[in-house]
């Protein structure tokens, strides 16, 4: 069912907000679960259509899930019985690929159709797949991808990803944990939410080292138990909840934010001279921000440009388009990880940014803008809409923007949030 938002802009935000949980990091610990027939409970589960269709997934292989109140839910996969995944169902969400380690534990093959997720361009899975090759993975391309381990899975201590794919380094990570002997991977993606699989994995009894680095090393177990997790805070929604903030002249106190995991995007978002208060685990935004994009020490213009973490997260990139557009100044903003990530730079257009498109992956703002409302249509970009949102908040008028339902992929409480943070949304 299409969904269409009203914004009504212009109003400061103001008040006290924790933010969403972290949805890639519960879309790869599902799939976790596969590898123990122990029952397993998560509590802060984001209510997101992605977190259904990974559930929804998990009890067609045969797996069971008990709903609890407060957002937390049980696994126990002692039921799977198949190796293959839906192809409906992987058609709908791309971390139904996280399956494939876990399947190829158990059952020394696993078969899945391409996968869905965002339009973002070419989404290579060459990382994943020379990957598990290295442990003894044979793989077949033709309708489907089907995965066969004739030997079982064997460590592999010279693993160089390709680059470091969040998708591929998981999926090895779960192929790891119970294969035959010591796994290393170099190269490796070290995002939040992957650190937070591995934490998870360690509390089962894994045995995994350099987490939050780029070397991993796993040596397998023949068990893991069951147990209890927690999922952390989303850093993308918290930088989205601080851009906010900004571009309205608002004062936000956003609880439980991980300030460790914010450094770098803060780092960022000081470019734009945005300034926050980091108090114990919580992150104030005060109002009255004098947003101006600085040049560098160099004296030239400033950029913002993504890359694998630690570096400026691409998830991000869209929203700091938006701080860089309610700057005064000029600043270039790159997507280098994508090919489309840009691409609705269209609607923004709309709704007054001044800004023009160098090439697929740089746009150059020229602030400030002050934005104004309009009618939109969002992209089938999940980082896209949420940015057409932010920039509504701040715009004089009222903006409607249409098919806007992806946004619940990610941010399921968004619109809660905002509306009791003072904004004006509603959906229609």
């Amino acid at each position: 069912m299409s969904t269409s938002l009203k914004i009504q802009g212009g109003i400061p935000l103001k008040g006290e907000v924790t933010p969403e949980p972290n949805k890639n990091s519960v879309l790869k610990i599902i799939p976790a679960a596969v590898l123990t027939n122990e029952t397993i409970t998560l509590h802060n589960v984001p209510k997101s259509s992605s977190v259904r269709v990974m559930l929804q997934t998990f009890k067609q292989l045969g797996g069971k899930v008990g709903y609890l109140p407060n957002n937390s839910i049980t696994l126990n996969a002692s039921g799977i019985n198949t190796h293959i995944i839906d192809e409906d169902l992987a058609a709908k969400e791309r971390a139904t690929f996280v399956f494939l380690g876990p399947l190829l534990q158990r059952f020394g093959k696993a078969e899945i159709k391409d996968g869905g997720g965002c339009k973002l361009g070419n989404r290579p899975l060459d990382a994943l797949f020379q990957g598990l090759s290295n442990m003894g993975v044979e793989i077949d391309k033709d309708n489907s991808y089907k995965l066969n381990a004739p030997n079982g899975l064997n460590g592999n201590e010279n693993i160089w990803l390709i680059e470091a794919s969040v998708t591929g380094t998981e999926n090895l990570i779960l192929a790891a944990v119970k294969a035959n002997g010591r796994t290393v991977i170099y190269n490796a993606a070290c995002e939040p939410h992957t650190q937070d699989l591995c934490n998870f994995l360690v509390s089962l009894g894994a045995v995994i080292t350099g987490i939050g680095t780029n070397r991993l090393e796993i040596i397998g177990v023949e068990n893991l138990d069951g147990g209890e997790w927690s999922i952390i805070s989303d850093h993308i929604d918290i930088g989205g909840l601080i851009v906010a903030a900004a571009v309205t002249n608002g004062e936000i106190l956003i609880k439980n934010a991980i300030p460790q995991h914010m450094g770098q995007i803060l780092n960022y978002f000081s470019k734009m001279n945005l300034k926050v208060e980091i108090r114990g685990e919580d992150i104030f935004v005060p109002a009255n921000q004098d947003l101006v994009c600085k040049l560098n020490f160099k004296g030239d213009i400033d950029k913002v440009n993504d890359w694998a973490w630690p570096a400026y997260p691409v998830d991000l990139i869209p929203q700091a388009l938006v701080l860089a557009l309610a700057a005064k100044g000029t600043m270039r903003i790159y997507s280098n990880m994508y090919e489309t990530q840009l691409l609705y730079f269209e609607q923004l257009i709309a709704l007054g940014a001044k800004m023009i498109m160098a090439n697929p992956h740089q746009i150059i703002t020229f602030g400030k803008t002050q934005f104004k409302g309009a009618k939109v249509v969002a992209p089938s970009i999940i980082q896209g809409i949420h940015s057409i949102i932010l920039a509504a908040l701040a715009a004089n008028g009222t903006t409607v923007i249409e098919n806007a339902e992806m946004i619940s992929r990610r941010f399921p409480d968004l619109i809660t949030n905002l509306t009791k943070l003072g904004g004006k949304i509603e959906q229609v």
